[in-house]
């Protein structure tokens, strides 16, 4: 890993539709979440695939995508810290793959798609590949869920204070739950640059 390299974690929200991906390619290790390989069949992206659903892992396994670069965690950590939760409740790929980059020493997190983190009942529980296989209604995210979710980010992030969490979102989505951690911020797509950072502040 080169000094100061950066990560980027890419998760499935709408909200990262149309942006294109490729250009994180060379600038920074990227950590893809469940069936985002489906969509580079080169597999130039992710540099690493994160799963934890049964439904997605195996559908990965059986595919092309190299297992070397495949990472599954192991079943305990597939699941929220106890000491936040009390007890086994679902963790999600999106901050499993956070976590897998923070172990391999990455201290600047770059986070797309990341939709929980929006004030809309709608597209926070939406996902870009809802209907195809492993994304049926079952497996669907509530609105609750996901203000769970956002409580989980806080812990995660209040735990990794040295770690820089960015979370990178289109300027039309202003309404967003606040992680009340000092080491997380908030950005535009429209300002992002892989190369050179950013200058704008979602606030």
């Amino acid at each position: 890993m080169a000094e100061a390299e950066p990560a980027f974690i890419i998760g499935n929200g709408p909200s990262r539709e149309g942006i294109d991906l490729t250009r994180l390619i060379g600038q920074g290790c990227t950590f893809g979440c469940n069936a985002i390989y489906r969509d580079y069949p080169d597999y130039l992206i992710p540099d690493y695939l994160v799963a934890i659903d049964p439904i997605i892992t195996e559908e990965i396994k059986q595919s092309t995508f190299p297992s070397e670069r495949v990472i599954i965690p192991p079943f305990a950590e597939q699941f929220e810290a106890k000491e936040h939760s009390g007890g086994f409740v679902r963790s999600c790929a999106g901050i499993n793959a956070m976590l897998e980059a923070i172990k391999q020493g990455f201290t600047t997190l770059y986070c797309f798609g990341f939709d929980f983190l929006l004030e809309d009942q709608h597209m926070s529980t939406a996902n870009l590949y809802d209907g195809s296989n492993g994304y049926g209604p079952e497996t669907r995210a509530s609105y609750s869920d996901n203000i769970n979710r956002c409580r989980y980010m806080e812990y995660v992030a209040q735990k990794n204070i040295n770690i820089n969490f960015k979370f990178v979102l289109p300027r039309t989505h202003r309404k967003i739950h606040k992680i009340n951690s000092s080491n997380v911020t908030g950005m535009y797509y429209e300002s992002f640059d892989p190369i050179m950072g950013v200058q704008d502040n979602v606030g």
